[in-house]
This record gives structure tokens, sequence and C-alpha cells, in this order.
């Protein structure tokens, strides 16, 4: 690899990040003359949103994500950049999600930006999880239970259908990042549920 890759792979790797941390819950909520940093969890992602701004809103927030993450995935595929790059970029787009440098780095849990980049990377093992999601929210009445339980699908599918090693690695990063940015913003209030596996009351903390 040399000199120009390593810099033409930086390059995207800054511009996915700065694409990834597009807020567009913050923007939503301020064209309403309010803040989500400051309404329910206060984080900007869709679900704070369904809470806080309503569905239509929420709904938005989720497409548009979804959207960002999957045009960065198509576009570092288009320009033949470095195939480093491209599992670099995916990371790089949930660090600006979860950390954006537009809202004082605060932002969602990544949740949406996993899916758009294997709506990309792995379109139907993504598709063929979302069975899990339903199930989950049958069972638990909770989007973060049917979340937990479409994560464990996508994982376990990329690992038994034999997807490259880069790929399960890139799955499993993702999915540590979206639980870690959960735990660490709600850790007063998940921690004693934790202890006491009170699964409902888990499912409830965003």
């Amino acid at each position: 690899m040399g000199l120009s890759d390593l810099a033409f792979g930086i390059a995207v790797v800054v511009a996915a990040y700065l694409v990834g941390a597009i807020p567009p819950g913050h923007i939503l909520a301020r064209r309403q003359g309010r803040d989500i940093r400051a309404l329910g969890s206060g984080n900007i992602g869709a679900l704070n949103a369904l809470r806080s701004l309503g569905k239509r809103a929420a709904a938005v927030v989720f497409v548009v994500d979804v959207g960002k993450a999957s045009l960065v995935m198509l576009l570092v595929m288009v320009i033949d950049a470095p195939d480093w790059s491209m599992y670099a970029a995916a990371l790089a787009t949930m660090l600006g999600h979860n950390f954006s440098v537009y809202v004082g780095f605060r932002g969602g849990k990544g949740a949406a930006v996993m899916t758009g980049v294997f709506l990309v990377m792995l379109p139907y093992l993504t598709l063929l999880s979302i069975p899990a999601l339903i199930l989950g929210y049958l069972i638990f009445r909770s989007a973060f239970w049917g979340m937990v339980m479409t994560f464990i699908s996508i994982n376990t599918l990329t690992i038994v259908t034999g997807q490259p090693l880069a790929e399960i690695v890139l799955c499993l990063a993702l999915t540590l990042l979206v639980g870690l940015t959960h735990l660490l913003r709600a850790f007063e209030m998940l921690w004693p549920a934790i202890k006491t596996l009170d699964f409902h009351r888990i499912g409830q903390i965003e």
C-alpha cells in the first residue's frame, strides 16, 4: 500500500465520520424550537425521537440514519477505496453518529447506523434478521430487546454462513459499540436493573 492509498483511505474515513455525525433528530427538534438533547434520554437517535418528537419525526430520523450509513458504504465501494478503509469507514460512521462533532459529541447509540452498514455489506443476512426484531418486540414489548435479538441473529448468521473474517469482526465490533454506548450513557439506571436481572426494566431504559 502506497502513501497515496493511505492518504486516500484516511480521507475516506474522516469523510465517513462527518457524514455519520449528521444529526437528523437534532435538526428536526430545532425546527420545532426544541433541543432533543434536553428531552427524554437526551439521545438524538430514532427511539428518543419517537418518545420526544412523535412517530413521524422518529420515522424520518431512522430512515436518514440508516440512509447515511448505507450511502457511506456504497460510496466507498464505488470510488474503489482501499479495502481496509471500508471497514474503518463503517466504524467511523457509527462513531460520528454516536459522538457527533456537530452537537457537542452527543449522539445516538448506533443501531440504525449498523442496520445501514449491513444493508449494503450483508443485505440478505440483514433482511433475515428482521424476524428476530419482530419476535423480540412481541415477547418483551421492548424495542431494546428487539434490537438485542436482531444483533444476536445477524452476528450468528455471519458466523454460520461463513462470511469473511473481517466482516464477522466488524459485525461484532459494531454490536459492542452500540452496547457500550448504551451502557455508558445509562449506567446509573441500567446497573441496578442488571444486578437484579430485571429484564423488563432493562428494556425500558433508553
